[in-house]
């Protein structure tokens, strides 16, 4: 914004005579100093930090299950595409290898494919899929009967250009008939699954994206399947940002009728955590981070898990799939509980009172 300011505001002062930039210039050189000030109450530079998948991204997990399987089969070649999993090509995942155009990565890939062992990988949106991916990747592997690996991230929307609508974009009487609105309802809409089929794709396997075991698993299979042609993945998760304009109101308009609200959070033991931060190496999660270690003879920050954690569980299921340690707990927040859940929760509270040492 300010760049673009700047730009108008130059070429304005050739040909506008008078005041017209002068609200302009007064708006710039109010954030010089609002920007100076910022700098100047800060006792040291805040770290830089690069962009990154939003909290909850449901393609973050994918990205975590591709590093661990390619422990077993090895680095291979990946077919990045434009969209929000360009991410991917950022720490901590630090993949693909080209990206050439809005839903070519199979089609790209196809130029490195006959040189390369193992099998290459191509990822692509929905978005993508739909733009350019469809014909120019899909039918055409197929037509020349490609050995090859597509990863197809169906988040239901475009969301890296603003969540538009799309073929696959769950409908709204999808969204009204969900009773659980925190639920994923992507499933609903099958339109790139009856297309891929339509086309004549024989291997294609559906994962929801949160179980990173699992798409670690589908994953090792796609690279070592004796099946000789294109193997389809699809990455199943609703974008988060539209999950979330669905849910925060919902929840919303539940605790404003005094109803039973359960939201999940997680957290980590810092007695547990050993302080060695696989996990957020494995996941990258801007709500996973590091804390001064409480034990006064251990000098390693521990990990912890900050304010505005949308509850997804990806840090859980890293530590599960990965073997890492089991310092991570998942925690439900009860917002006008029942009677006999207080009940319960004050003969608990009790009992660990307790247990308690003086």
């Amino acid at each position: 914004m300010e760049v673009v300011s700047n730009g108008l505001v130059y070429f304005a002062t050739s040909y506008l005579q008078g005041a017209a930039t002068e609200d302009a210039r007064r708006w710039l050189a109010a954030n010089t100093d609002r920007r100076q000030a910022a700098a100047a109450a800060l006792d040291q530079p805040l770290p830089a930090r690069p962009p990154g998948f939003c909290i909850g991204c449901p393609e973050r997990p994918v990205f975590s299950a591709l590093k661990l399987a390619q422990q077993d089969i090895g680095n291979v070649h990946i077919a990045a595409d434009i969209g929000c999993h360009a991410f991917g090509t950022f720490e901590p995942f630090s993949m693909g290898h080209s990206i050439l155009g809005y839903g070519m990565s199979l089609a790209s890939r196809a130029g490195v494919s006959p040189m390369m062992q193992p099998r290459t990988l191509a990822i692509m949106g929905d978005g993508g899929f739909w733009h350019n991916g469809l014909l120019t990747g899909v039918q055409s592997a197929l037509f020349n009967g490609d050995d090859a690996v597509l990863l197809i991230f169906k988040n239901g929307y475009t969301s890296a250009t603003g969540t538009q609508e799309i073929l696959s974009t769950p409908s709204e009487d999808a969204k009204f008939a969900q009773a659980d609105k925190a639920r994923s309802i992507v499933h609903t809409n099958q339109t790139i699954e009856s297309a891929l089929k339509g086309l004549g794709v024989q291997w294609m396997k559906t994962v929801h994206t949160y179980e990173v075991e699992q798409m670690r698993s589908t994953l090792t299979e796609a690279f070592t399947s004796d099946f000789n042609g294109l193997k389809v993945i699809i990455a199943e998760g609703e974008c988060q940002l539209e999950r979330q304009r669905r849910i925060k109101p919902w929840i919303a308009n539940l605790l404003k009728k005094g109803e039973r609200v359960v939201r999940v959070k997680y957290g980590v033991d810092e007695d547990v955590c050993n302080g060695d931060h696989a996990c957020i190496r494995l996941s990258g999660c801007p709500t996973l981070t590091l804390k001064d270690n409480p034990d006064p003879l251990k000098v390693d920050p521990v990990a912890t898990v900050i304010e505005g954690c949308v509850g997804c569980g990806l840090c859980g299921a890293n530590a599960h799939a990965a073997t890492l340690c089991p310092s991570f707990y998942r925690a439900e927040v009860v917002q006008n509980p029942k009677w006999h859940e207080r009940l319960l929760h004050s003969f608990r509270s009790a009992i660990v009172r307790a247990l308690q040492p003086a």
